[in-house]
């Protein structure tokens, strides 16, 4: 959702990072009034669609790159990953990818397993090590409107019911923190329990996006 002026004003935000990294979907506030101190909870919410996969962040590349500092060589594997940077047209093509152009199971973008190993291994290793700071800023965010909590919603047809759990955001990321780094079958990368993915499909084709599970938490 993108905030207007007034409502960047009510929220009393004060700089880029606190819109851009920007998670809660509520705001609740508590006044208490022996202090008169406003007590603040910001709330992320998900709803589990048919599929039980929800985007939770995506970005460029470059906006990735500038908040978790990876070096230019897995920028450029991610990039080709995305399809960013077309694999036709990079003229590093050999020192990157590991098969023949005519190879490529998709000439758009390459496929985490189609990169050499040394890529991929740089990639594997870079999220292993920052597993916790990655998950974390998907899920939580940062600053004035970064998630305190999350919540998932699951809708029963047959009774008509929904179904909701609350969770303190400090527990969902350690949840989806569980597990390993590995590749997933279809050539993504799984980090614990977020896969990171090339968006695809418009608008956004080629930015990269993280999703979860939100029946996890119930």
């Amino acid at each position: 959702m993108k905030l207007n002026k007034e409502k960047i004003k009510f929220f009393g935000l004060e700089n880029d990072e606190d819109i851009e990294f920007k998670k809660a979907d509520i705001q609740v506030r508590l006044l208490i009034k022996i202090d008169n101190i406003w007590k603040i909870e910001n709330i992320s919410i998900k709803k589990i669609s048919s599929a039980d996969y929800n985007q939770v962040d995506k970005r460029t590349i470059n906006s990735y790159q500038k908040i978790w500092k990876f070096p230019d060589s897995v920028a450029i594997s991610l990039k080709l990953f995305t399809g960013e940077i077309k694999p036709c047209e990079f003229d590093r093509y050999d020192e990157f990818i590991k098969v023949k152009y005519t190879n490529l199971k998709d000439k758009r973008r390459v496929f985490l397993y189609e990169l050499k190993n040394e890529k991929l291994k740089e990639i594997i290793n870079f999220f292993r090590e920052n597993k916790y700071l990655v998950i974390a800023d998907v899920l939580r965010g940062r600053g004035a409107l970064s998630a305190n909590w999350l919540m998932v919603l699951k809708y029963n047809k047959n009774n008509n019911m929904t179904q909701w759990t609350l969770v303190e955001i400090n527990v969902a990321i350690n949840l989806y923190c569980k597990g390993n780094v590995k590749l997933t079958k279809k050539g993504s990368l799984k980090i614990g329990q977020v896969v990171m993915q090339r968006k695809g499909g418009t608008p956004d084709p080629t930015k990269l996006q993280f999703k979860i599970k939100p029946s996890l938490l119930f």
